[in-house]
């Protein structure tokens, strides 16, 4: 292999200022390396482990990307220390310092973008569920076959319509926290096999908050979330990966 490792990238951020850097996801020193008045934050990794081969034969391994994901958000939480930060996504490697530059310098504009989008502001989590259906528990007992097909029926009815309102309460919590965020995300919801739930997920929403109405969002939140059909649960903050777009994604 004529070169043996490549520079991982973890972050990229305004500025050059110096200052501490956490181990990466290979245990190697992280540092910044600087072009066009931006800063990536950086670790030189060998590709025998984290190359495009190693990442190949590791993606059934479970416990392998869990512990280098783990480590490499950990050097971006690190150097975010509440700036405006870019969290590059997993796997991004140049062949030396020198290519981190030109990607910085031929990403500039998108990078500035994305940067300007973040600055001063967290990505907070709403995810919402649909409450227990109380169709079953109503459904009383049947006295012959034909009464229970019968009973049966009226509750799938039951449950349907609850699950339209539902939809419907859901989509209206979500519009309803846009004003307290400068930008909002629908996510692909989980199956309820994943989150553990008995109910589906409704939504599974990211906004984008200035840190000076992060109060009143949560207040919003709570407010909107006192409905008989929804469960809500606010995650968060969170790094704005949501809303980083493609700058997050260079390549």
């Amino acid at each position: 292999m004529a070169n043996e490792t490549a520079v991982w990238v973890y972050a990229v951020q305004r500025g050059g200022e110096s200052g501490r850097t956490p181990a990466g996801v290979g245990g190697e020193a992280t540092r910044r390396v600087t072009a066009a008045g931006l800063t990536a934050v950086v670790g030189t990794v060998p590709l025998d482990r984290f190359g495009a081969d190693a990442l190949q034969r590791n993606l059934n391994d479970f416990e392998w990307l869990a512990a280098t994901a783990d480590a490499h958000n950990a050097v971006i939480e690190a150097v975010a220390d509440g700036r405006a930060v870019i969290p590059v996504r997993l796997a991004v490697l140049c062949a030396d310092d020198e290519g981190v530059r030109k990607l910085l310098a031929e990403r500039r504009a998108d990078l500035d973008r994305a940067l300007s989008l973040v600055e001063g502001r967290i990505e907070l989590g709403v995810k919402v569920f649909q409450a227990q259906s109380a169709a079953e528990s109503r459904m009383p007992r049947a006295t012959s076959g034909a009464e229970y097909l019968k009973l049966r029926r009226d509750a799938l009815y039951r449950d349907r319509i609850e699950r339209e309102a539902a939809d419907v309460a859901a989509a209206e919590l979500y519009r309803g926290l846009c004003p307290y965020s400068v930008a909002a995300r629908r996510r692909p919801v989980t199956d309820r096999a994943l989150t553990g739930r008995d109910t589906p997920m409704l939504l599974n929403a990211a906004y984008l908050v200035d840190h000076g109405r992060v109060g009143e969002f949560r207040t919003a939140a709570n407010r909107l979330a006192e409905h008989p059909l929804l469960l809500v649960e606010q995650t968060g903050p969170w790094l704005p990966y949501s809303f980083v777009g493609s700058a997050g994604d260079i390549r």
